[in-house]
């Protein structure tokens, strides 16, 4: 017998993410009322950004992905089958497709939008920070995913060992979710049809206006009703999963050492070599070896991996982050508000680490407090402010140092200018 998920009842608006994370956060699946972080409109538009390059054909390893099912499989090359600028709205894209797969049932899927849109990107970040503060900031980036589907069943989910949990806003229409504990070992394939009632499964369903949870021992199948919209944040939480990424960034760091040495690895064979000789298979083994060695007791891996989760840590796990704005010649008239939050992290003796919406940089400790405290918390403040808290006279290097920092925090989006007057625009921008 299917059974029904326990719904978190809390007024529309915004989660109680405390609560949630006491009730259900790697513990139970729920559903309840959440008001989504990003509008319906903002989506389209996303989307047909996204799209944009896989109009004119297939690509592969870049981000953000999309991928087209339709019917029982998938277009590797669904070209028209996208959204476009022709199309003003998403319904206006919709009707289009409906027309183009003669009512087959449909799945669009775009991984990592986020990164083409700062405001969104900022809106899902804030949105879910308020989880993390609860429960634990996450140690691996976060894959992101806008889904638009219409009378499809993606059973993806179900065939593959589950190393994410997902949080899901529904922004339209309706999703049901069907989940087997992996615990209760491989699911059985009358998961994949929605119709047929199977003992163990639980059923997990909303409408436009809620968020679905399931914890990351959950296979899952996914079946959109008509025309239905929703964002997906997939959550790394295998313990195996953090194991690989420092292995491939022990790997980077030997190839980094070898001088990024491209060619490709032959060891001598044949008569007359001896597999412990000068240039044989034993010396070189054990050369790379004691690189290795060297790279997971060496200082630079440890800084690595400070200034990784610092960065990671300002961006809410949600990477790959937007590229950096345009900036302006800031002077020290120019009038600014702090609006992103700076994550600081000591990095040696003489240095700390300053980690904004995912972008890292340093700053010598000795000047990093007056620093931060002249930036104020959001309040209205001024360059010369700065300039003067850090001893900075007129047009010396301290100033143009501060001047530098100021705009740099400006094209990382942690400062924002008040007085539009006071700023002057580079030449050729």
């Amino acid at each position: 017998m299917s059974t029904q998920i326990h719904e978190a009842r809390r007024a529309p608006g915004a989660i109680d993410w405390e609560l949630f994370g006491q009730r259900h956060w790697d513990r139970s699946p729920a559903r309840l009322p959440a008001e989504p972080p990003v509008a319906l409109d903002r989506i389209h538009a996303l989307t047909v950004e996204s799209c944009a390059p896989f109009r004119a054909g297939t690509r592969f390893w870049v981000m953000p992905d999309v991928r087209f099912l339709v019917g029982d499989g998938r277009l590797r090359a669904p070209g028209a089958l996208l959204p476009d600028t022709g199309d003003p709205t998403l319904d206006a894209y919709l009707d289009r497709l409906d027309a183009d797969v003669s009512g087959q049932g449909y799945l669009l899927t775009v991984s990592q939008p986020l990164l083409l849109d700062h405001a969104l990107w900022s809106a899902v970040r804030d949105a879910i920070s308020g989880l993390w503060r609860q429960v634990g900031w996450p140690n691996l980036p976060l894959a992101a995913e806008v889904l638009i589907g219409d009378r499809f069943t993606q059973h993806t989910g179900a065939a593959e060992r589950p190393t994410h949990a997902a949080l899901t806003w529904v922004l339209r229409g309706r999703m049901d979710v069907r989940l087997w504990d992996e615990r209760g070992g491989p699911p059985p394939e009358a998961i994949a049809d929605p119709d047929r009632p199977v003992e163990g499964v639980r059923t997990l369903s909303a409408g436009a206006g809620e968020l679905l949870y399931w914890p990351g021992d959950q296979r899952h199948v996914d079946t959109y009703g008509d025309r239905c919209v929703a964002l997906r944040l997939r959550v790394p939480v295998d313990r195996g999963l953090p194991f690989t990424a420092l292995r491939d960034l022990l790997a980077d760091l030997v190839h980094r050492g070898q001088g990024n040495d491209e060619t490709v690895p032959y060891f001598p064979f044949g008569a007359g070599t001896r597999i412990d000789d000068e240039d044989g298979v034993l010396p070189r083994l054990t050369a790379l070896g004691d690189e290795l060695r060297t790279a997971v007791t060496g200082e630079q891996l440890h800084r690595t991996l400070r200034v990784r989760w610092a960065a990671l840590r300002s961006a809410a796990g949600l990477e790959p982050i937007p590229v950096p704005r345009e900036g302006v010649g800031i002077t020290r008239r120019t009038r600014f508000r702090r609006t992103s939050e700076v994550v600081r992290m000591p990095d040696g003796p003489r240095q700390e680490v300053w980690a904004v919406n995912g972008n890292v940089f340093t700053l010598p400790a000795a000047a990093s407090d007056r620093a931060y405290a002249a930036l104020g918390d959001g309040e209205e403040t001024g360059a010369d402010e700065v300039c003067r808290a850090l001893g900075a006279g007129d047009e010396d290097r301290t100033e143009r140092t501060v001047l530098a920092l100021l705009d740099k925090l400006y094209r990382l989006r942690g400062i924002d200018v008040v007085e539009e007057a006071d700023v002057v625009e580079e030449p050729g921008r």
